[in-house]
């Protein structure tokens, strides 16, 4: 990597101002052609396409030229007036016609890398693709101003993301979407989910990302509503180099005085916890297990044994005890990049190096949200108000970013890259609720009323390093082998969470064990280990027929290992001032002279809040999650028009969890969960060529979905207020779902699309949230006996330019998505609800499943002046987010509509860009529906953000 680096920089000034051709080459069935010549006419100067996917690119000169492609049977094509600018690359992919004729498809981008970079060019590969696919090029995903991949997903037709991070594909959450990084799958480091976080991905190393909606035997088996597969940025042909600056206003989080905060240490601003927040190495001394210093008998005891007492009071000072929040204020949000690459000769070979580096640092805040829960009292028509409580969030977000990577082009039939990439994340949270809470007798008024706050640092890295080859065998009819591995670390941290609620009762503050969690301190960590390896094999046979024929055989392997801990610590108070005594101020109650030993004398110890032990051993865990894969598929074409692509996949799965508690129980087999099976999945696509750029697709496919580690982790994990206990459920199985897709696409022009998709599934034990048979509300996942969904999808791509000339620079693209979702409930749930009400349904929709998804952007761009504008509009509706209590109404996240705009100037090698994101503003609520009355359980505003930024690039 350094000797790449220093290449790099080294060819700075011998390069800079050179640009460079790239594209690809097709034959007039739409195959890329291997081995074709483009060189610049009357001289040698030019590339032959290589082996692998008919690619060619070469550097010159900054000027005008005529270029002559040529290619063994054809005559040759005759380019004129082809522009390259200095430090750009000029796209140019070249369609070889039935007679003479040559198609152009030009486009410019400062970091292209031939085909899969430009919006013209993905719709190539859309179109002669096996499966039912959409893409986004690298180049939309600037234009849309998507800083990470989770929000250049929203763009894509039936796609919606959800927190942020999770993509939901055709209204299915994202146990049923499998994401994968250069077709390796990305690990999820959230306990809680299926799929990876894909906020933790910047678009910038990004070449495109593809959604694949139908299933083939190569791609994972596990998905049902898409399969995301993200493509890294491909390596430079010429030297590049970049810069860029932003800097974001936001009315409700930036140039603020009231944005909550805690003590997170020296380092919090680049998001890594400096020690502040470790866990007390005191905990680990010996002499605490042999005093039993964490016992609630320890305070009793210490006021007579000095020994007890004098470590008593070193541990309960070694925690931090700033409970309070702070407030703080805060600047804009800003980011900054930066990005370095070139091609260069290693004796004959061709190769190229990229660097990126990043680091952002953003502020959100809501305040005088909405946080409140409901219940059935079986008493009459209107549910029951367990609390309604005023919610004020602040979170800094501080991120960082990179990679690094090699291309080594030993041929060109064979390439091989290396890639390492570093994404770090860390979310610093302070949060207040107050308000009313029925359940203690609290109305919410000035002197009547309960409270939390919660002082959180999580943090999430992912380190992934990556090596992948690709080699065309001419000798064996040009058989194509690509081989893959990576190994993956992801962590999750979160150090010294602290939680405190209390009650204010007539204007007296107090803290009441028998009511509330005591004020607490949590140390959370996950880390995952993930090794991967994968092969895929593409045989040519009767090419004579169609170059479309081949047989693809491969398989895959794929083991992660992971290990969950948390322990947590309660304040319990002997003989300190009472939170009442000390006026509700958690600086008094928390601080030096309250806290350990208080006073008294040598044999007669006073003890004020001491540390107790409250760590669930069961909510620890160990656990290995392994995947295996073998398949087969044949391509054939029939005839011309039609195509069949069919095969099997085996693929098993193999999940082993022990929680800690099983060292120490008589029944270990209680605290383990273990699932070993085998799935045989066929599929089967046919692809109908109506005429040039029409097509019809069908396909039938078997797919399965799998319960997550902690979904199977036999133990309960704490909810603050208002979330309740969950539970996992050892006895969970994998689903099995069968798919079937309808296709209609039409290309008129280049870069233009209009489609008409038809799909329905159906599932057999899916996994389901529901109660758990328990007295109070607990919630757990079981397998429910059948699911359906079915939907239409509709999407429009096309230039302006046929309303006039005035029009030819303006772009309209749209999609929409209508989807409908049924899951059977529990029968015990069932039967339990309708105790309470008769009408309760037995059915409910998919949890995250919007029934409608609307996309629409707008764009416009000249390569002359060097204006490009967007506007994106984004619209979902509403959709289950949780299930109601026992009796009520589920709970739905109200639809809302977004509005982005984006807005850029290129003047030479710089580029000046506004963005206005969330204009519209929308509330982001919860809510149910009871006997015709709507009842709201949360409610905030994002507010609007206005951007500006400068960037620099060769």
């Amino acid at each position: 990597m350094l000797f790449g680096t220093v290449l790099l920089l080294s060819s700075l000034q011998m390069v800079a101002q050179k640009g460079a051709i790239a594209g690809t080459v097709y034959d007039p069935d739409g195959f890329p052609m291997l081995g074709a010549n483009v060189v610049i006419q009357g001289t040698s100067q030019g590339a032959q396409t290589d082996f692998i996917e008919g690619k060619y690119q070469f550097q010159v000169d900054a000027g005008t030229y005529t270029l002559v492609a040529s290619y063994v049977g054809f005559g040759e094509q005759i380019l004129e007036d082809v522009t390259v600018l200095p430090n750009e690359t000029t796209i140019l992919d070249i369609t070889f016609g039935e007679d003479t004729g040559v198609e152009l498809a030009l486009d410019v981008t400062v970091t292209a890398q031939a085909l899969e970079r430009g919006e013209v060019a993905v719709l190539k590969l859309r179109e002669n693709s096996d499966k039912v696919q959409d893409i986004i090029s690298s180049q939309e995903i600037q234009r849309l101003g998507a800083g990470t991949a989770a929000a250049a997903l929203t763009k894509v037709t039936g796609t919606t993301v959800v927190d942020g991070k999770y993509v939901y594909v055709r209204g299915l959450g994202d146990r049923y979407s499998a994401t994968t990084l250069n077709g390796l799958r990305l690990p999820s480091i959230d306990p809680y989910r299926n799929s990876a976080q894909l906020d933790l991905i910047p678009t910038n190393l990004l070449d495109n990302i593809v959604a694949n909606k139908t299933f083939t035997p190569d791609l994972p088996g596990d998905f049902t509503g898409g399969s995301v597969n993200i493509k890294l940025k491909a390596l430079p042909e010429r030297f590049t180099f970049g810069v860029s600056v932003s800097t974001a206003y936001n009315a409700q989080s930036n140039l603020r005085d009231d944005f909550l905060t805690f003590n997170a240490g020296d380092r919090a601003g680049l998001g890594y916890n400096d020690g502040t927040l470790d866990r007390p190495a005191i905990l680990d001394d010996p002499r605490i297990a042999e005093l039993d210093i964490l016992a609630s008998s320890s305070a009793r005891r210490a006021g007579g044994d000095d020994a007890t007492a004098a470590l008593l009071d070193q541990t309960a000072r070694s925690f931090t005890n700033g409970f309070g929040l702070q407030q703080m204020n805060t600047p804009l949000d800003y980011s900054i990049s930066a990005n370095i690459g070139n091609q260069f000769n290693l004796g004959n070979m061709p190769v190229g190096a990229f660097a990126s580096l990043s680091y952002s640092r953003d502020y959100s805040q809501y305040t005088n949200g909405v946080r409140a829960n409901y219940i059935n009292p079986m008493t009459g028509a209107d549910l029951q108000e367990e609390f309604n409580l005023r919610d004020n969030q602040s979170v800094e977000a501080p991120k960082i970013g990179g990679m690094l990577g090699l291309s080594f082009r030993p041929s060109s039939a064979s390439t091989i890259n290396l890639y390492g990439i570093y994404s770090h994340q860390a979310f610093i949270e302070g949060r207040s609720l107050v308000g009313a809470n029925n359940d203690f007798g609290l109305g919410g008024t000035e002197d009547n009323y309960f409270a939390s706050q919660t002082n959180s640092f999580l943090s999430r890295d992912l380190r992934n390093y990556v090596v992948e080859g690709q080699h065309v065998i001419k000798g064996l009819g040009n058989t194509k082998i690509e081989w893959a591995g990576n190994y993956v670390d992801s962590e999750q941290n979160e150090p010294d969470l602290r939680f405190l609620a209390y009650t204010v009762n007539g204007g007296f503050p107090q803290i009441n064990p028998a009511q509330l969690i005591l004020p607490s301190h949590f140390y959370r960590d996950l880390s995952d280990d993930s090794y991967q390896g994968k092969v895929d094999i593409t045989i040519p046979f009767l090419q004579a027929k169609s170059r479309g024929n081949a047989i693809k055989f491969g398989g895959l392997y794929n083991t992660k290992d992971r290990d969950f801990n948390e322990t947590s610590y309660v304040y319990e108070n002997r003989s300190g001032l009472s939170f009442g005594e000390a006026n509700g101020d958690p600086g008094i109650y928390f601080g030096d002279d309250n806290i350990g030993v208080i006073g008294g004398e040598p044999g007669r110890n006073t003890v004020g809040l001491y540390i107790t032990d409250n760590t669930q051993l069961s909510n620890s865990y160990v656990g290995s999650y392994d995947i295996y894969a073998g398949y087969g598929m044949v391509t054939y074409e029939v005839s011309p028009k039609f195509k069949v692509i069919g095969g099997l996949r085996l693929e098993g799965t193999k999940i082993d969890i022990v929680s800690d508690l099983a060292a120490l129980s008589l029944n270990p087999e209680d605290y383990e969960a273990h699932i070993d099976t085998l799935a045989l999945l066929p599929a089967l696509n046919l692809v109908y060529k109506l005429r040039d750029g029409q097509n019809i697709r069908a396909s039938f496919s078997q797919t399965i979905a799998r319960p997550n580690m902690r979904e199977v982790a036999p133990f309960g994990s704490f909810g603050f207020i208002g979330e309740p206990p969950v539970f996992g459920n050892p006895d969970l199985s994998v689903t099995s779902i069968d798919n079937y897709d309808l296709r209609y696409e039409i290309f008129p022009n280049a870069g233009e699309v209009i489609a008409i998709s038809a799909f329905y599934k159906r599932f057999r034990d899916p996994i389901v949230t529901t109660f758990r048979n328990a007295g109070e509300q607990q919630f757990t996942w079981t397998n429910s006996e059948s699911a359906s969904l079915y939907g239409l999808e509709l999407e429009f791509r096309k230039s302006l330019a046929f309303i006039g000339s005035s029009f030819t620079n303006f772009t309209f693209s749209s999609n929409l998505s209508y989807i409908e979702s049924v899951q059977d409930i529990d029968d015990k749930e069932y039967r339990d609800a309708l105790d309470i009400d008769p009408d309760f349904p037995q059915t409910r929709p998919f949890n995250g499943q919007s029934p409608w998804i609307v996309n629409a952007n707008l764009g416009y761009a000249t390569q002359e002046s060097g204006w490009d504008a967007f506007v994106s509009f984004n619209y979902f509706a509403d959709r289950l987010t949780s299930i109601g209590a026992v009796g009520a109404s589920d709970i739905f996240e109200r639809g809302r509509s977004s509005l982005d705009i984006n807005l850029t100037k290129k003047i030479n090698n710089i580029t000046f860009s506004a963005r206005a994101r969330n204009v519209l503003n929308p509330k982001y609520e919860t809510f149910s529906d009871f006997k015709g009355k709507e009842y709201l359980f949360s409610s905030y505003e994002r507010g609007r953000e206005f951007s500006l930024g400068i960037s620099y690039g060769l």
